[in-house]
């Protein structure tokens, strides 16, 4: 943060920038209520929120420099990435008419949410497409087809790997198919489950796994810095596993 160029997410690097980053940070990790903060910190209930938001929001506009798909990524390789939405609590909203509205239903909590749509590199330790947030009860091929993600695979001439609930859309999603060798079934159970690996990482801060207490722009604003935190993690501390294992190969040069 004090060496990029994204002037919104620069900081200039003394001790109180670091105190307030870390308060920021540890506001993600725990998301405790303001009473908990001020009483952690020592600062006034809106002094303490001002500076763990304002780091937040920071993090966030690191998406730019780090969340990033190239133009010429993966050039002329039919696969490119995992998709996946991934839901979070949130407080319900009001319906004028319905106790719950079903627009944010999650199937997932079960309760009302909102859901991200993310896409992560089969080769490298990247996340690559990151949109939302969407009302939970949208479904995931909808997203896939309305949001961006079907049209940006079409221009590249690409596709992604999905689970059956982006059944529909065959050239640009492959999902699971009865038809395919035992080695390609393996290699797709892999880059799924490695996306959950990611999921897991986000869910890791306590602010994405419990009931998000904000609005939706604050919302977007701690999900898309704990996916900036989970791509510096995944870069410089703990990489995704890769999916192409010689049990893949020896797998799939078996069934030909």
């Amino acid at each position: 943060m004090q060496i990029t160029n994204i002037a919104g997410a620069k900081i200039k690097g003394g001790i109180l920038d670091l105190k307030y980053f870390l308060i920021g940070l540890y506001y993600l990790r725990k998301y405790p209520t303001e009473e908990e903060l001020t009483s952690q910190f020592d600062y006034s209930n809106y002094w303490v929120r001002e500076k763990a938001w304002g780091t937040i929001e920071k993090i966030q506009l690191l998406k730019h420099q780090v969340i990033v798909w190239e133009d010429d990524y993966q050039q002329g390789k039919r696969w490119v990435m995992t998709v996946d939405g991934i839901h979070c609590w949130i407080n319900e909203p009001s319906h004028k008419e319905w106790s719950q509205d079903p627009k944010y239903y999650s199937h997932k909590y079960n309760k009302a949410g909102l859901d991200y749509e993310l896409g992560i590199s089969l080769v490298d330790n990247r996340l690559l497409w990151m949109r939302g947030p969407f009302p939970a009860g949208t479904n995931d091929i909808t997203i896939f087809r309305e949001k961006g993600l079907l049209d940006e695979l079409k221009k590249r001439k690409q596709s992604a790997i999905g689970d059956r609930g982006y059944n529909g859309e065959p050239k640009h999603m492959s999902t699971y198919n009865a038809h395919d060798n035992a080695g390609v079934r393996l290699f797709k159970s892999r880059a799924l489950k490695r996306h959950e690996n990611f999921n897991s990482l986000l869910k890791q801060n306590k602010i994405l796994d419990t009931r998000f207490r904000h609005n939706e722009d604050r919302f977007a604003s701690a999900f898309e810095a704990c996916c900036v935190l989970a791509q510096y993690r995944i870069t410089r501390e703990m990489s995704l596993y890769d999916i192409l294992i010689e049990d893949v190969v020896d797998t799939y040069e078996g069934d030909k």
